[in-house]
């Protein structure tokens, strides 16, 4: 990756601060679906077995078709809700890992989002790509798993 000039750091910043607010509401819409599944357990719905959610995350540039998706992946969110000290969306924890591709002390001190990580770290997007992003959209989906025996 290229180096950032001071003014491109200032929009790292500026990014991840939009992309906070963003795991935030993620966070919260999960939560609610969290809480509707938790009672199906405490309630011991008949056969219902457990619940999985998972947000589907699709990243855009200046518009939101096919031509301009940059990166696209699926997070699982129930660890994150059950506090199993898990890595990602809304957790308040640090996911720069700038500094294996950039020495730049101000770029390797900012605290990142894990969006904002999953975008250069694991989707390898380019500062410039990255900041050309228009949208981000995202799906929370919750699956409720349940069984039945049939006997005959």
């Amino acid at each position: 990756m290229r180096q950032l000039t001071k003014v491109e750091i200032g929009e790292v910043n500026k990014l991840n601060t939009k992309l906070i607010q963003i795991e935030k509401q993620i966070y919260n819409i999960a939560y609610k679906e969290h809480q509707k599944a938790l009672k199906k357990v405490i309630k011991k719905e008949p056969h219902f077995l457990d619940y999985e959610i998972e947000v589907h995350f699709f990243i855009y540039g200046e518009k939101a078709d096919e031509e301009h998706l940059f990166a696209d992946w699926i997070q699982s969110v129930k660890p994150i809700l059950l506090k199993n000290n898990w890595w990602g969306i809304n957790d308040n924890k640090c996911h720069n890992t700038t500094s294996i591709f950039q020495k730049n002390r101000e770029l390797n001190s900012q605290k990142h989002c894990s969006l904002l990580h999953e975008l250069y770290d694991h989707y390898a997007l380019t500062w410039d790509k990255i900041f050309k992003i228009g949208t981000v959209y995202f799906d929370v989906k919750i699956q409720y798993e349940y069984s039945i025996d049939i006997t005959i």
